[in-house]
């Protein structure tokens, strides 16, 4: 198995974990045995539990850009908008478990005082920025574009913690309605 491999099987693992479990609960222990992989291996490819949050960071980024560059294959900013929210509707049962996997990890690592901080909040600065293009090209100029970005991303943010809450994929639903 490739280096590359296990250093991938261990991002995507981390992603897992820290989605279900959260960053403080769990070890790398609990991620060498997701990714199946020997625990110091772990060590070789990330010295530290925080440069392995970097990673999980950076591919929730990646899959954000590749997600929405995915979506500027639609010619209409609207329907890449309903893109966004029918994404949303085909996780609502994980999300209504979960929560949202960038939000929850963004929240718990506010919670510390490190550098990551400053690493997760890429992840959300992806989404405004997205939202706020698709919304000036319907027409809005620059302010009002940026405030209804921020509105839908906290609207939507807001009805996954409701969500997850209350375990209730059915609030999720009434509100992409």
């Amino acid at each position: 198995m490739t280096t590359m491999l296990k250093r991938d099987r261990l991002i995507e693992a981390a992603k897992a974990k820290f989605y279900q479990q959260g960053v403080a609960l769990t070890t790398l222990a609990d991620i060498a045995q997701q990714a199946q992989v020997p625990l110091g291996n772990v060590y070789y490819h990330f010295r530290t539990k925080e440069a392995l949050v970097e990673a999980v960071v950076q591919a929730h980024t990646q899959e954000l850009h590749a997600m929405f560059g995915k979506w500027e294959l639609i010619a209409d900013p609207c329907q890449r908008l309903l893109a966004l929210l029918q994404t949303v509707h085909e996780q609502e049962h994980v999300l209504a478990r979960y929560g949202c996997p960038h939000g929850s990890l963004c929240q718990e690592l506010d919670k510390e005082d490190s550098q990551l901080v400053n690493v997760a909040a890429q992840i959300f600065q992806v989404y405004p920025d997205w939202t706020e293009t698709q919304i000036r090209l319907l027409g809005k100029d620059e302010q009002e574009a940026r405030d209804l970005a921020i509105d839908l991303i906290s609207s939507l943010q807001g009805t996954y913690v409701l969500t997850a809450i209350f375990r209730s994929p059915e609030l999720l639903e009434r509100k992409l309605q």
